[in-house]
């Protein structure tokens, strides 16, 4: 990492709804980071799954995005209104697009398994061909959970005959 002990050091946006936008920009800096113009552009789509209260999506709007979030949770600040946001209360397991959107995010808390087989799928399904997702793992044996968490996403990802798009990598 760049960052002095490997320890991200990002200022908290004034009229983020909350802290968890910290974690997504940490994530597009990393994993991102040079490609901005050719990954996130302006008028892609997205679907955040587990929203609520909305910092995740606070950080793609703020790139132009058009967000569609599930939560059965309510948003907070400014995002309830933005024209960039459709919010559905609705459990972010259940949803399934109609047509492909060019990123998922998932912040859900939730046992780490059932957010790699949900991962899977929509890169399986084509649902979308980039992701960025949180893995809550458990306090004990964590690297394990890690591991198989993974290791689900990457093998749906090979039977779906491999990366979309330009060759880029979806891990």
């Amino acid at each position: 990492s760049s960052w002095p002990l490997g320890i991200a050091r990002l200022k908290m946006p004034r009229d983020a709804p909350s802290r968890s936008t910290l974690k997504l920009a940490e994530a597009l800096h990393l994993f991102v980071g040079g490609n901005e113009e050719r990954i996130l552009r302006t008028e892609m789509s997205a679907v955040d799954l587990g929203a609520a209260t909305g910092g995740w999506t606070w950080q793609l709007i703020n790139l132009g995005l058009h967000v569609k979030e599930f939560d059965t949770g309510r948003l907070q600040g400014d995002l309830v209104d933005n024209a960039l946001v459709k919010h559905l209360r609705e459990d972010g397991f259940r949803y399934r697009p109609k047509r492909p959107v060019d990123w998922m995010v998932c912040d859900m808390v939730e046992k780490p398994v059932r957010i790699a087989q949900l991962v899977a799928m929509w890169f399986r399904e084509g649902w979308t061909e980039r992701c960025i997702c949180n893995l809550k793992l458990p306090r004990k044996k964590r690297l394990g959970a890690g591991e198989r968490g993974r290791a689900d996403m990457e093998g749906a990802m090979q039977r779906d005959g491999g990366a979309r798009g330009g060759g880029e990598k979806r891990t």
